[in-house]
């Protein structure tokens, strides 16, 4: 179907049964229906009362001073049977850093729940991407509920505004379907609400206004012409060697059956491979 799933393996097991690489996420002819029009994703800029299973409300805007260290939560509500996530988390390097990432929240809510995070971006996070991808490898079901899928630690490092944002979702169920899927491209389909974070003034009243995307920082040697040119916004996350060629990147797949150990090689094995891929 073109454009595989990438950079993420969703390990499930079931007694009796040993089995890699079953069904594909996102390749089957069946979408879940759990949440497809009720669930939404957004990112809460005021994480105030907001717990693992539990939303105080989202806000989508903060204001707050050079130097300060603050939370925003990326949150989901209405979800059934959820297994693992990913996506994209953009913002302006010039004006906040990504300090630090809690994603054992929502997806560790079920007792026994046993979470593997391949998020490989190393931390502090300054580039103004960073990539989240976890799955509950245990055999226990999936979350069902709304809460808090992250809670993301950042720093105002500059004056300005940033746009705090989500791109290329995808959530999945204990079957490795996809969650909100509905034009059948395994990428979350249902409401995303972004956010936008102010330093050292305050939100503006009423909607908030469309930012401009970050600067280029200009490369050495480069003209100055060079840096005038505009970028997209968010930035994009750089192709996996094959995408667009075909099927790019690593599906995250269901590896039945196997014990702890395999699936922590699996697991190791498939990010590797991933990993090895996208260098080339």
């Amino acid at each position: 179907m073109g454009r595989l799933v990438g950079r993420f393996v969703l390990v499930g097991a079931s007694l009796g049964l040993v089995a890699l690489g079953m069904p594909i996420f996102g390749q089957s002819p069946h979408v879940s229906q759990a949440s497809q029009v009720a669930t939404t994703l957004a990112i809460d800029a005021d994480p105030l009362g907001n717990s693992a299973a539990s939303l105080a409300g989202v806000d989508p805007c903060v204001s707050v001073a050079t130097g300060e260290t603050f939370d925003v939560d990326v949150v989901l509500t209405d979800v059934t049977d959820l297994s693992g996530w990913e996506a994209n988390f953009a913002y302006d390097g010039s004006v906040v850093t990504l300090v630090a990432v809690d994603t054992e929240l929502l997806l560790a809510a079920e007792p026994g729940s046993t979470l593997v995070d391949l998020s490989a971006d190393p931390l502090p996070d300054t580039d103004g991407t960073y990539h989240i991808i976890v799955a509950d490898i245990s055999q226990s079901v999936g979350e069902d509920g709304s809460g808090v899928l992250a809670r993301l630690t950042l720093q105002a490092v500059g004056q300005g505004a940033s746009d705090l944002s989500l791109s290329e979702v995808i959530v999945g169920d204990s079957a490795a379907k996809a969650i909100g899927d509905i034009d059948g491209d395994s990428f979350f389909d249902g409401p995303v609400s972004n956010a936008q974070v102010y330093v050292d003034k305050a939100c503006p009243s009423g909607p908030l206004p469309t930012l401009a995307p970050p600067a280029t920082p200009l490369a050495p040697g480069a003209s100055p012409t060079a840096a005038e040119t505009p970028t997209p916004w968010p930035p994009a996350t750089p192709a996996a060697e094959g995408e667009g060629e075909g099927e790019g990147g690593f599906p995250w797949a269901i590896v039945a059956g196997a014990s702890a150990g395999a699936v922590v090689a699996a697991l190791a094995l498939a990010f590797v491979v991933g990993r090895l891929l996208r260098r080339g």
